[in-house]
């Protein structure tokens, strides 16, 4: 009997264990996490290769992952698609807004609105405000939105597609307040960082 009272009190204390250290992962945790959403590049999960992009003088254009092979686009003066993944498993009353960077790479010196602009799925020219770009995700719903680059001059050069600020430094995985993309009162959205500084756009 002694034997049988001793098996159910170490079933009880197992259980209240269990139960607060669910408490203490679960509990708070989800409470923070539940209007936080992710941006990256969509790759179909390739995390470790970046994506990048030519276009020739003569206005041809093509993409790879990493080192991988060159895939003509057959399009002129334009990139294929840029590709920006929502991670969200909710759908909210409110839109989400994320913002993506094109900077120099480097010494080049390409002006936006001058050598090149930003185009969204339909053509549209995406406007720059302080230097980010925004893409708008309908009551937060996950998905992919395409961008293209659209090559205007002659001019030569290279751009860094960013989606987090360059001008706030590299970021740091283990410090998650640099790698905040947006803050909104509603919401919060991080950037990925495994592709910062990696996604490039070459005027050959």
């Amino acid at each position: 009997m002694k034997k049988i009272s001793f098996i159910y009190a170490t079933i009880f204390v197992l259980l209240g264990m269990t139960s607060c250290e669910k408490d203490n992962i679960w509990g708070d945790g989800l409470a923070e996490m539940e209007h936080v959403y992710y941006i990256g590049f969509y790759k179909t999960n390739v995390n470790t290769d970046a994506l990048n992009y030519e276009i020739a003088a003569d206005g041809a254009a093509r993409w790879r992952i990493g080192t991988g092979t060159w895939n003509n686009t057959g399009e002129v003066n334009i990139t294929s698609p840029i590709p920006f993944q929502l991670s969200s498993e909710r759908i909210r009353s409110y839109d989400a807004v994320t913002y993506f960077w094109v900077t120099n790479n480097g010494t080049t010196t390409l002006t936006p609105g001058t050598d090149y602009i930003v185009v969204n799925e339909s053509g549209s020219e995406i406007a720059s405000g302080s230097g980010a770009y925004s893409l708008t995700w309908p009551e937060t719903r996950k998905g992919i939105q395409n961008v293209k680059i659209k090559r205007l001059t002659s001019a030569k050069g290279s751009l860094r597609v960013n989606v987090l600020n360059p001008a706030n430094g590299t970021p740091n995985a283990s410090d998650l307040s640099t790698t905040v993309n947006n803050k909104a009162d509603q919401y919060e959205i991080r950037g990925l960082t495994f592709d910062y500084n990696k996604v490039t756009v070459t005027f050959n």
